[in-house]
């Protein structure tokens, strides 16, 4: 069985586990890994902190599992919006508030190897749509642009996801017109990929 499939089908959890996980998952994104405390995280999921250690033998395993549920959910959230497109929709971010802080911060604790969970669960969005561009670009293996119009495109989902409000603010985007200036990206940004794929 693959990792993939493995993760697809988890064993059953019990319900202080899950409160565990949603309580860790939710944390990863306000404080960091760091920061996060195994006694904070039983107390915001109500359950005593010993069950930490019972199910998940320590604070950092406890991490892994909440990220590989926000991975996981990420995961299917986006292939639903993308209609099973490889290439996500745009802005798909926008919508995934959790995993993007708890990925953003665990970067900046010096965590990549948390924050890359999505590479060991086989199910990373960008790196199936740089595999997809690969394949339809016919080349053997990624090259370099290959791998810089994706990350541009991690750039851009993340930034914009991250910083939306700071940057309608910057450029004096109103309420009215946020909706009208997020259809222009998505329009720019699936221009790009589609220049890109045809040359």
């Amino acid at each position: 069985m693959s990792t993939a499939q493995e993760i697809s089908a988890p064993r059953s959890r019990t319900d202080a586990e899950m409160k565990l996980i949603t309580a860790a998952a939710d944390m990863l994104g306000e404080v960091g890994p760091r920061a996060m405390t195994v006694r904070g995280i039983a107390e915001r999921a109500g359950v005593n902190h010993g069950l930490v250690h019972h199910y998940f033998g320590s604070k950092d395993a406890l991490a892994e599992a909440a990220m590989l549920h926000l991975v996981q959910q990420h995961a299917n959230d986006v292939r639903e919006q993308s209609h099973g497109n490889p290439i996500p929709a745009p802005l798909a971010l926008n919508d995934e508030p959790r995993y993007l802080r708890a990925v953003v911060r665990s970067v900046l604790d010096g965590e990549l190897e948390l924050a890359t969970t999505e590479l060991t669960a086989g199910v990373s969005i960008p790196r199936s749509a740089l595999q997809h561009a690969t394949k339809i670009k016919k080349l053997e293996e990624p090259d370099l642009e290959s791998k810089a119009i994706t990350g541009m495109g991690m750039a851009l989902e993340m930034g914009w996801a991250a910083l939306e409000p700071f940057i309608f603010s910057i450029t004096d985007v109103q309420e009215k017109d946020q909706e009208e200036v997020r259809e222009i990206v998505r329009r720019m940004r699936n221009s790009l990929i589609e220049e890109y794929l045809s040359q």
